[in-house]
């Protein structure tokens, strides 16, 4: 994982040269056809100078399969960064002279330098092989098959083959991990359904936001492209477009338990929630407030205007019962054609008493809608079964449940916050079957088992 986050670029000319500090200072990178054993380690900023052979030549340099140059002219030189971690590099060149005159030849730094990484492949039937690599001076401690966050399957020698069990096998997705004794940790899966392929087929690309938490549940805002994969019905699709989410719009719809059960948690929560909008909303962003009654009140309409939806929500009276999932409805249905980014923040302190939607329903409509819920349960007033439900709807669409007390409501709050500004915006393609109205599933695996993605579990096609 670590030599992926070292991206290799083009640097721009007569840059000054740095090298690692096992490399003198100021000492450049020749490269020439012959058995040439280049020793030392080198990081940073590197000055590749070519030596082609032949006058007049134009040369291009590839380093570990990326182009870096094409064209170069002499005195045929090109800076390049290896990042601050020594990692073994193929650096391969192809020289050609006006007349078709054509040499070419690959040299390796940093030899043995590997970094630490995983790949699962299917021998036959039940039976799949991990291969791996690892730094020389931190080898792999094991490797373990996952279902569902428990070890199936380990070893600890190579070659690390297992023998699937069938009934993970039939779920058409097979992930592995590999941990060096050091502690760091790779991750591949395998799917039945393979990737998806595009080139020749009408294509559509699929827009999702993503969270990433690490195991302590803390939000993770520092996670990079390569560490995404994307499975949209079991098939790995292509990332397209990638990027932070914080700089786009976001519309909130903010609905309040405001039944009688809450009569003395009113000022209370009325106020975390009021300065959950100050700190949330941004320029551009907008935001509704709904209380849920026995029918679901809109007491402001969605706007831009955060002193309205104070104001709003610190008007609140508490009365009647909790018509919860006509409240959700609701939302939903506001939100339907918003472009903006979306999200429903939901406090709560019981389980629906009063919708004419059932959960069934609210549910099907969440699922087509596919905007995150965050739900607040509070003061401990919310059964079992109330809870299950709540976590399930979050978990279909991406968001999550706290479980609040009136000390701890502005930290709640907080950690939703939080998870709104470090959501990362992906687009993707897939294959266009042509089949509307067809749920496709969507699981977003990240190359990090000490690191978990939420997102929409699904979609359902035009």
């Amino acid at each position: 994982m670590k030599a992926r986050r070292q991206s290799l670029y083009l640097a721009t000319s007569a840059i000054t040269l740095f090298l690692a500090t096992t490399v003198a200072a100021g000492t450049p990178l020749v490269l020439q056809r012959g058995d040439v054993e280049h020793t030392g380690e080198y990081t940073g900023l590197v000055d590749l100078i070519v030596d082609p052979g032949f006058e007049n030549a134009k040369v291009t340099v590839t380093v570990d399969g990326e182009k870096i140059a094409a064209g170069l002219l002499s005195p045929w030189r090109v800076s390049v960064d290896f990042g601050p971690i020594p990692m073994q590099h193929k650096i391969s060149i192809v020289a050609t002279t006006p007349q078709g005159k054509r040499t070419q030849w690959t040299e390796t730094i940093n030899r043995g330098n590997l970094p630490l990484s995983v790949r699962l492949r299917r021998i036959e039937g039940q039976v799949f092989e991990a291969k791996t690599t690892s730094p020389k001076d931190d080898p792999i401690e094991n490797v373990q098959v996952w279902q569902d966050g428990v070890v199936v399957a380990s070893s600890t020698k190579a070659p690390y083959r297992f023998t699937i069990p069938a009934e993970l096998l039939a779920t058409g997705f097979v992930q592995v991990t590999a941990k060096t004794r050091g502690g760091d940790e790779a991750a591949d899966f395998w799917s039945a359904a393979g990737s998806i392929v595009t080139e020749e087929m009408q294509v559509r690309t699929i827009p999702i936001f993503v969270s990433v938490v690490d195991r302590n549940g803390n939000t993770r805002d520092d996670v990079e492209r390569a560490q995404f994969r994307i499975m949209d019905n079991d098939a790995e699709a292509r990332i397209v477009e990638f990027g932070k989410a914080f700089d786009q719009p976001i519309s909130i719809a903010l609905l309040l338990d405001a039944s009688a059960s809450m009569l003395y948690s009113m000022p209370h929560a009325a106020k975390a929630a009021a300065d959950f909008v100050d700190r949330s909303l941004k320029e551009g962003d907008r935001c509704s407030v709904t209380a849920i009654q026995d029918v679901p009140r809109r007491k402001q309409a969605l706007t831009e205007n955060r002193m309205d939806v104070a104001a709003a929500v610190r008007g609140l009276e508490a009365s009647g019962r909790t018509a919860l999932f006509d409240a959700i409805v609701s939302a939903l249905r506001e939100l339907r054609e918003e472009k903006n980014r979306r999200a429903i923040v939901i406090l709560t302190d019981g389980g629906d008493t009063g919708s004419n939607y059932s959960f069934d329903e609210a549910t099907k409509l969440a699922r087509e809608a596919g905007i995150p819920m965050y739900f607040i349960a509070y003061e401990g007033g919310n059964e079992p079964q109330d809870l299950d439900r709540l976590r399930f709807l979050a978990s279909e669409t991406g968001g999550f449940v706290a479980t609040a007390t009136q000390q701890n409501l502005h930290a709640k709050y907080e950690a939703i916050e939080r998870d709104l500004r470090a959501q990362f915006a992906i687009k993707y393609q897939i294959s266009d079957f042509g089949k509307s109205n067809q749920y496709r599933t969507i699981r977003v695996v990240m190359d990090s088992p000490k690191l978990e993605a939420r997102t929409i579990k699904g979609y359902f096609t035009p």
